[in-house]
C-alpha cells in the first residue's frame, strides 16, 4: 500500500454522497426485530454486508459532522465515542453466516447504525446537508 493510499483512508471527503437515514434504521431494524431469530443464513450475510456498508458511509459523515462542533461539546464528544465504537465493531473479522454468532454480530452492526444515525441528525448533518443543497439551485 502506498502513502497516498493510506492517507486517503484517515480523511473526511469534503463531498460526500447522501445519507438515507430512513433506509439505514429500517434495515437495521430488521436485524434488531423480534423476527430476526428465524432469518436463512442468506438474509444473516446480507445483512452484515449491507450494514457494514452503511458503516463505511455514516463514520466520515458523523465525524464531519462533530467536526462542526467545539472541543468539548457534549453532542460531539458522544458522536466520537459511537464512531469509536462502530469502527472497533466492523474491525471484526469476517464470520460465516452459519455461525452461532453471526445474528449478535449482525445486531451490534445495527446498533451503531442506529447510533451513528442520531448523531448525524443531533448534530446536524441533515440539515446542513439540506441547506448546501439548496444552495446548489
Amino acid at each position: 500500500m502506498n502513502a497516498t493510499a493510506h492517507g486517503a483512508v484517515e480523511q473526511v471527503p469534503e463531498q460526500t454522497i447522501p445519507i438515507d437515514v430512513e433506509t439505514m434504521r429500517e434495515t437495521a431494524r430488521r436485524a434488531l426485530g423480534k423476527e430476526a431469530d428465524g432469518l436463512s443464513e442468506n438474509d444473516v450475510e446480507s445483512l452484515i454486508q449491507a450494514l457494514r456498508g452503511m458503516l463505511f458511509l455514516l463514520l466520515p459523515e458523523v465525524t464531519a459532522a462533530a467536526d462542526r462542533h467545539p472541543k468539548g461539546d457534549a453532542p460531539r464528544v458522544c458522536a466520537l465515542v459511537g464512531v469509536e465504537e462502530a469502527s472497533r465493531r466492523i474491525r471484526i473479522p469476517y464470520m460465516p453466516a452459519a455461525s452461532p454468532w453471526a445474528l449478535r454480530h449482525a445486531q451490534r452492526l445495527a446498533r451503531s447504525v442506529m447510533a451513528l444515525t442520531d448523531h448525524y441528525l443531533n448534530l446536524g448533518g441533515a440539515t446542513v446537508r439540506a441547506r448546501a443543497g439548496s444552495q446548489d439551485v
